[in-house]
């Protein structure tokens, strides 16, 4: 029988020996398992460095497209904005050119402007002193008509006057002449009264003593029956109480009167007419109407307007006067016949 150590011995020793046999398959299958981790990991880091490559290659790709894409669009970019710069250069230059022909017209407007000023400074001036020479006219004429007057009334009227008084002495003695004579004698006496008659007649149409003396009522109805005497035609008197007048005024409205009825004698074909004479505190107004024709044909187109030129140089020395002194004048012109419509303030410039 051994040793119970040898025994001992033994067991341990095929102990050791299964437990480096143990060991070695471990560490085996150990390294199996880090090699296929190995490989794994390996694998895997291929297929991430070739996806990673591929992504990276795509990414190029699209930089590469997206860089000549920028290229590209900077180079329209630049075409556009030397076309834009073309363009506003263009413009730039029309603008200027238009701002120059306007600054050119806005010169050429102020110059025709102030020419256009001056031109009617000068036909104000003009107007102002036609009617300057227009009224010293009717001064002058009306001044003139009462030294007429005056003349025909004191020289050559009181001349005629003598002459028929010699005329009656001879007729006291025309018992001593023959039939001839005295049918010569009594012509020249009627010749004679003809002419006192004629030569008074001119003096008072010519300026008529009682409008200085008596005033325009007096004076006007002086004149309508006159008036009716020499023409035939009936004149209507309305004549309200209006007193003295300045004496313009009244030289003014007589003188209307008087151009008024005669051209009612000259153009109006009517046997009647009307003159109506008022005031207020502020105005005098004078209406002169007849009931016929003749102005208005020859004073009017077809269309029914009237001709200044047709009216003649009376009705334009009517209004002269009256626009001298402020006042309105018109004449209205109808089927019903003509009217002459007149209206002066009593202001203190008429005063």
């Amino acid at each position: 029988m051994k040793p119970s150590h040898t025994r001992h011995s033994k067991k341990a020793s095929r102990s050791g020996a299964r437990t480096s046999s143990d060991d070695a398959a471990t560490r085996h299958r150990h390294d199996e398992v880090r090699g296929a981790a190995a490989k794994v990991r390996a694998e895997r880091e291929h297929t991430a460095a070739t996806h990673t490559r591929a992504e990276v290659e795509r990414l190029m790709s699209q930089m590469r497209e997206a860089n000549e894409r920028l290229i590209v669009a900077d180079v329209d970019a630049q075409n556009l904005s030397d076309e834009a710069n073309t363009d506003a250069a263009r413009a730039r230059k029309e603008l200027d050119d238009l701002i120059s022909q306007l600054r050119a017209a806005n010169e050429q407007l102020a110059a025709s402007a102030a020419q256009a000023h001056t031109m009617a400074e000068e036909a104000s001036e003009r107007e102002e002193e036609y009617r300057r020479l227009s009224s010293q006219l009717l001064n002058l004429q009306d001044e003139e008509r009462r030294r007429l007057a005056r003349d025909l009334h004191d020289s050559t009227g009181q001349r005629l006057a003598a002459l028929t008084m010699h005329l009656d002495i001879v007729g006291d003695a025309a018992k001593a002449l023959d039939a001839r004579s005295r049918r010569a004698l009594a012509d020249s006496r009627s010749l004679a009264d003809q002419c006192v008659r004629e030569v008074r007649t001119f003096a008072y149409l010519l300026h008529p003593p009682m409008l200085d003396e008596i005033g325009l009522v007096s004076a006007v109805r002086w004149y309508a029956e006159g008036f009716t005497k020499r023409s035939g035609i009936h004149v209507i008197m309305d004549v309200g109480e209006i007193g003295r007048l300045p004496a313009p005024i009244e030289t003014a409205i007589f003188r209307v009167v008087q151009e008024g009825l005669t051209n009612v004698h000259r153009h109006a074909s009517t046997t009647t007419a009307s003159i109506r004479l008022s005031a207020t505190a502020d105005a005098v107004a004078l209406e002169i109407h007849d009931e016929g024709h003749g102005l208005g044909d020859a004073g009017t187109h077809r269309n029914g307007a009237r001709r200044p030129e047709a009216l003649g140089v009376g009705i334009q020395g009517m209004r002269e006067r009256i626009r001298q002194l402020g006042g309105t004048f018109d004449v209205e012109f109808t089927d019903n016949g003509t009217t002459v419509f007149v209206g002066v303030p009593l202001n203190a410039e008429t005063q």
